[in-house]
């Protein structure tokens, strides 16, 4: 069955989810694929016997006011302000994150802590610079090599699974939002005006999850006429003259067919790659350009306590501990526990799809985790109620060295296509916040409003370049009416 659309868009995430509505509200057609039971993508919230648990701890910032009241208005008095509180565990003691010096010098001896004070001099004070090739450069030269190897090394090769000196500085710039060891200790004293994100001491947050946002955007789109098909995989994507013949394939084994004049793609693009026909040689490209993905596992535990700690994140930098992050869902709201006498945690490993800890059972990854949080006094094993495992593949986009070259070079292929737009984290391989996408959908949205635009723009944004897609409207267009397979309220649920 072959089915008429002007827009389709792979992947129901908040990418997906939020061009959908966009486009919905301006009266185009839109269809979305989204191959999970559930919309939302990293975003959802899963609820386990009455608890409720983010996949990762996501929190809303924005410096965009437009922004905030668009979020505002989508969720009314669900949303919520929260204080931030996030640690760094070293060495058995917790430090207060974003860094404050001189505080987080003070966990080491004194001999210690004035080797890192003479060791930032010295990169303040180098003649060769040089080059920001390596996130390891980056941070050298601008906290020096001790502070470097105490607070960003470990940490960052924990999660990303390679050496710093492999890892772009493109990612440093990005996520360290404070410049220096001199303005981490000026700003200790004196706050930031208008902090960046990694260093907010507020946030927004969803009172029953940050899954709120996705689903109540998914329920407007709907209502608004869109269709979103769930359990639904791409199958091939087929370019032609002034459309693409798109194929997938449902959980129960039916065909569908869809000719499309845009596509709208927030799936990785590996996969967007391996599903056109063979002859146009995108497995060349993906082979020649390969990408990397950084996966995650998330281990949830309940437990009969009031708290685990008063932490809504805790870094876990050191070796000893198989997860790399924690966080505490009644931190955020209490709303995500079913009573105030108990708590739950969400512990992330991270790895890729290659490694040993991937393959390991759910039992293994469980009791490696409730053995190290028993260690650091968290967890008792008396106290324990339940625990799951759930693992995500194509988590976070590897900013490896020669990244920028190979996503040129996919882009460029791609670019042939002039009716394909990327955007989202995977979909365009750009690590971006949930706020950040819907930051950025929203500019392109305003700036590109009733023409056709055939091409990819950047928008420029701080400290760092996002890709932004850039799409057409057109009034009164005919819906599509088929529903096999529309997505349910309660599909996350769990």
């Amino acid at each position: 069955m072959n089915n008429r659309t002007r827009y389709l868009i792979l992947g129901a995430g908040i990418a997906g989810l939020t061009s959908g509505l966009e486009l919905i509200k301006r009266d185009a057609d839109v269809v979305i694929i989204e191959k999970n039971n559930y919309v939302g993508g990293l975003a959802q919230t899963v609820i386990r016997e009455g608890f409720r648990f983010d996949l990762g701890g996501h929190r809303f910032h924005s410096n965009n006011p437009e922004v905030v009241g668009w979020l505002k208005n989508l969720l009314g008095e669900e949303l919520i302000t929260v204080n931030r509180s996030s640690r760094i565990y070293i060495g058995g003691k917790f430090v207060d994150y974003p860094l404050q010096i001189p505080g987080a010098l003070g966990i080491f001896p004194m001999v210690e802590a004035f080797q890192m004070g003479v060791s930032y001099l010295r990169s303040v004070l180098a003649v060769n610079k040089g080059e920001d090739r390596s996130f390891e450069d980056w941070v050298v030269r601008r906290f020096g090599t001790k502070v470097y190897d105490a607070f960003f090394r470990t940490y960052t090769e924990k999660v990303w699974g390679i050496p710093c000196n492999e890892l772009s500085a493109d990612w440093a710039a990005m996520r360290i939002g404070i410049p220096n060891l001199w303005e981490t200790f000026k700003h200790s004293i004196l706050p930031y005006k208008d902090p960046p994100a990694t260093a907010i001491s507020k946030f927004y947050y969803p009172i029953n999850g940050f899954g709120s946002i996705p689903n109540r955007i998914a329920e407007e789109f709907i209502s608004g006429g869109g269709k979103i098909f769930t359990n639904t995989r791409l199958d091939r994507f087929v370019p032609r003259a002034d459309e693409f013949v798109v194929s997938v394939k449902t959980g129960a084994g039916e065909n569908l067919e869809f000719s499309v004049d845009h596509v709208i793609s927030t799936i990785p693009l590996p996969v967007l790659l391996e599903a056109f026909p063979l002859e146009l040689g995108s497995r060349n490209i993906l082979k020649n350009n390969p990408l990397d993905y950084r996966s995650l596992i998330c281990v949830l535990i309940t437990a009969r306590k009031a708290q685990f700690s008063p932490d809504n994140w805790t870094y876990f930098p050191e070796k000893e501990s198989i997860f790399g992050r924690t966080h505490e869902p009644k931190n955020w709201s209490l709303q995500m526990t079913p009573d105030s006498k108990v708590t739950s945690l969400c512990a992330e490993i991270f790895t890729g799809p290659n490694e040993p800890t991937w393959f390991k059972s759910d039992d293994w990854l469980t009791q490696k985790t409730i053995q190290r949080l028993n260690e650091i006094g968290w967890l008792e094993k008396e106290e324990l109620i339940n625990n799951w495992v759930i693992r995500i593949p194509h988590a976070y986009p590897i900013y490896d060295l020669g990244y920028r070259d190979k996503v040129e070079r996919i882009r460029h292929f791609l670019q042939q296509w002039k009716n394909l737009h990327l955007l989202g984290r995977t979909g365009a391989f750009k690590y971006m916040n949930s706020d950040g996408v819907i930051d950025l959908f929203h500019k392109s949205i305003v700036k590109f409003t009733f023409k056709v635009v055939n091409r990819c723009d950047q928008v420029e944004t701080q400290s760092k370049t996002l890709t932004s897609i850039t799409i057409s409207f057109t009034q009164n267009p005919k819906h599509f009416q088929s529903s096999n397979h529309m997505f349910c309220q309660d599909a996350s649920a769990g």
